[in-house]
């Protein structure tokens, strides 16, 4: 396991918050701890490498054009980034649960 999704794993242990996040994004319901830009930044620095291999492999060189297009500053960039690793982390989270939910029946 990374010490990036050891953090995830750590934080998002609320299947409801999961959903929600992974329903309506964190620019409509920010999770406590990924609010502000200065908490966004740290868990940036914290787990830079890993964020930026994550987005890589998931989306290629596809998102990052995008990203920075859509976010004019370096800080407003890290957030965003941070953002598309919580929502995928999120989506993935409740995803499973649900898959596991309809195993059960």
């Amino acid at each position: 396991m990374s010490r990036l999704f050891d953090a995830l794993d750590e934080r998002f242990d609320d299947l409801e918050e999961c959903k929600e996040i992974s329903e309506h994004g964190c620019a409509s319901c920010a999770p406590h701890g990924f609010i502000y830009y200065y908490e966004n930044r740290k868990f940036f620095l914290e787990h830079e490498d890993e964020i930026e291999d994550y987005l890589d492999n998931i989306y290629g060189d596809e998102l990052l054009p995008s990203l920075i297009k859509d976010n004019q500053t370096i800080l407003t960039l890290m957030n965003a980034m941070v953002w598309c690793v919580v929502e995928d982390y999120c989506t993935c989270k409740y995803g499973k649960h649900l898959d596991t939910q309809a195993l059960a029946v």
